[in-house]
C-alpha cells in the first residue's frame, strides 16, 4: 500500500490529507480562529462540582467551561488521544485512575482531551499526555506503553529496555509507532526535548494566573508530520516554500532520514486537484453512495447516533437472491469502513446490513468490515450481528466528524432535512381564514411567500383560492417575496397592513 500525505496552505487556512493507494482516508483543516483545542494544556480554575453528573466545570478561558470526570481515568485519556500507541494489556493497568476531591476556585492542571461539540464544552483529563516524535511523556503516570503497531517481538523488547533507561521519577513514556528500528541516541533525543518541554510548561504555570494556557500543539501541517509521517509513507507533497522549509527544519532535528521524501509541489494545477481530493471532499456532503455492484450505502447523523443503511439498488434483480445479497454487503462493508475514516464518523454507529440467511455470511461481512478499518487510528469497539441484523460500533470521538466540520445546520430546516409540503401550508392558510373570518368579511387578504409558495398558490391552486375568496367573503392576494427562505409566508390584511400570521422557515410563529 502506497502511503502520502499532503499539505495545502492558503491564506486563511492549512489542509492536510492522507492518501492510501491515491484514495483520500484522511483529511485534517485548520484556520488561525478555529484552532484544534485537543492536546492543549491549561491551568484551569474550577468553577463548580456537580455530584450528580460527576464532574466539575473547569474555567480554561474560553467561551465554554470545560468538563473534567471526578473519576479521572489515564486509560480513558489514552484511548481518546493515543488510542493507537498503547497495546490492550498495557492499557488494562492503567484503569484504576483517581478520585478528584476537587473545591470551587482551586487551580488544577488539565488537557483538553475532546474538542467542544454543539452545547457542549471541552472534554478534559487531569493527566497529562506530552507527544514527541518518538515518545509520548506522561509526567503523572509511571507507566512504559508500546505501540500497539510495533509488532515484531524482539523491537518491542528493545525499545522496551530504551524507554527504561530513560524513564525518571514517576514519570511515564509511551513509544510511538514511529519508533520502530529508530536508533536509541534519536529517542534520547526526543526524550530530552520532551523533558524540557515539561520543565517549561511547569514554569509558566506557576507563574501565571488561571484561567491561563500553558501548551498549545504545533499547526496541524507539523502535527501531521509528528504523528503519521514513519518510513511507510512514500512522500510528502507540500505547496508552500515557507512550510517545506519548516518541515525540513523539524525533520534535520528529528528525522533527517525522511527528508528526501518531501518535495515542494509547484505543479500548475492545485495539489489537491492534482490528486482528486477536492472531489473526494465534494463526495462528503453525499448522503448516498453508490456500490460498484448497484447497491448504495446511505449515512444519516442524529443526535444520538450515525445510522448507516445497505440497500440492494437498482440490479436486485439479475442474480440470485442470497448470492447478490451477500455480495452487496462484502462490498458495503469495504466502503462503509472508508467512510468511517474519511468522515471521522464517531460515537454510536449503526449498521444495517441486508438481512442474510447464512451465519457464515454473516461472520464473512463482520471480518471484512473489521479488516477495512484495521488501520483506523481511532479506537473501534464493534458487536457482532443482532437478530435484527444490526451491527453497532462505537468510535472514539476527538473533535467533530468531516461532515460536522465542513458544514453548518441549515437556516431553513434547522438540521430536519425536510420542510412541511405545499399542500400542508395550503390547508394551514385554510384554517387561518376559518378562524378569522368575521374579522375578515368584506376586507382584502393579501398571502405574501417565497417565489415557490406563491407560485403554487396562484397557478396550481387556483380554484381553492377562488372557493376561498367566496365562502370567506374576501377578496385574496397572492404575491412573491423573493426575500423570503423556503416554507416562509405571511397572511396580512391589506386595509391595515397588520400581520394576521406568520410562517417562518420551518417553525411557525403564530399570530401577530
Amino acid at each position: 500500500m502506497e502511503k502520502r500525505i499532503l499539505i495545502n496552505v492558503g491564506r486563511f487556512e492549512i489542509r492536510t490529507a492522507v492518501l492510501e493507494d491515491g484514495k483520500l482516508v484522511e483529511f485534517y483543516s485548520e484556520r488561525p480562529e478555529r484552532k484544534n483545542l485537543v492536546g492543549r494544556i491549561y491551568k484551569g480554575r474550577v468553577e463548580n462540582v456537580v455530584p450528580g453528573l460527576a464532574g466539575a466545570f473547569i474555567n480554561i478561558g474560553l467561551s465554554k467551561n470545560g468538563f473534567l470526570p471526578l473519576a479521572d481515568i489515564p486509560d480513558k485519556t489514552l484511548s481518546q488521544m493515543y488510542d493507537s500507541e498503547v497495546e490492550e494489556e498495557e492499557a488494562d493497568k492503567l484503569k484504576e485512575g483517581r478520585r478528584l476531591d476537587l473545591k470551587p476556585n482551586q487551580e488544577i492542571l488539565v488537557q483538553v482531551v475532546k474538542e467542544p461539540l454543539g452545547k457542549k464544552g471541552a472534554r478534559l483529563s487531569s493527566y497529562i499526555f506530552l507527544p514527541g516524535r518518538y515518545l509520548v511523556l506522561t509526567p503523572s503516570i509511571n507507566h512504559i506503553g508500546v505501540s500497539r503497531r510495533i509488532r515484531d517481538r524482539s523491537e518491542r523488547s528493545r525499545l522496551r529496555s530504551v524507554a527504561s533507561k530513560l524513564k525518571k521519577d514517576k514519570m511515564g513514556l509511551i513509544v510511538r509507532t514511529a519508533t520502530e528500528k529508530v536508533p536509541e541516541p534519536d529517542v534520547k533525543l526526543d526524550f530530552e526535548n520532551l523533558s524540557e518541554m515539561w520543565k517549561s510548561i511547569s514554569k509558566l504555570t506557576s507563574q501565571e494566573k488561571a484561567p491561563a494556557l500553558v501548551y498549545e500543539e504545533p499547526l496541524v501541517s507539523l502535527k501531521l508530520i509528528r504523528d503519521q509521517f514513519t518510513r511507510g509513507v512514500s512522500s510528502v507533497m507540500v505547496d508552500s516554500r515557507v512550510e517545506y522549509e519548516n518541515i525540513l527544519r523539524y525533520l534535520r532535528r528529528n528525522a533527517p532520514k525522511l527528508r528526501s521524501r518531501v518535495r515542494l509541489y509547484d505543479g500548475k494545477e492545485p495539489v489537491f486537484e492534482h490528486y482528486g481530493v477536492e472531489d473526494e471532499l465534494r463526495s462528503v456532503f453525499e448522503r448516498k453512495i453508490w456500490l460498484k455492484s448497484g447497491g448504495f450505502i446511505t449515512i444519516d447523523h442524529t443526535e444520538a447516533m450515525v445510522a448507516i443503511d445497505v440497500n440492494t439498488g437498482r440490479f436486485s434483480a439479475e442474480e440470485r437472491q442470497e448470492k447478490l445479497i451477500f455480495k452487496t454487503n462484502v462490498e458495503a462493508a469495504r466502503e462503509i469502513a472508508y467512510q468511517i475514516r474519511l468522515r471521522d464518523l464517531s460515537g454510536l454507529l449503526v449498521i444495517d446490513f441486508i438481512d442474510m440467511r447464512s451465519k457464515e455470511n454473516m461472520s464473512t461481512v463482520l471480518k471484512e468490515l473489521k479488516r477495512h478499518l484495521r488501520e483506523d487510528r481511532a479506537h473501534t469497539d464493534f458487536s457482532s450481528f443482532s437478530r435484527f441484523g444490526l451491527i453497532e460500533i462505537t468510535r472514539e470521538r476527538k473533535r467533530p466528524g468531516l461532515f460536522v466540520h465542513l458544514t453548518e445546520e441549515c437556516s431553513v430546516c434547522h438540521g430536519l432535512g425536510r420542510i412541511p409540503s405545499k399542500d400542508y401550508m395550503l390547508s394551514e392558510i385554510e384554517r387561518v381564514l376559518q378562524q378569522r373570518a368575521d374579522l375578515l368579511a368584506g376586507h382584502t387578504v393579501l398571502i405574501k411567500a417565497e417565489p415557490h409558495i406563491a407560485d403554487f398558490l396562484s397557478v396550481q391552486r387556483f380554484e381553492e383560492l377562488a372557493e376561498w375568496a367566496r365562502t370567506y367573503n374576501v377578496a385574496l392576494e397572492v404575491t412573491a417575496d423573493i426575500y423570503a427562505l423556503p416554507g416562509e409566508y405571511w397572511v396580512i390584511l391589506a386595509d391595515t397592513n397588520d400581520v394576521l400570521y406568520k410562517r417562518e422557515a420551518n417553525r411557525v410563529a403564530g399570530a401577530v
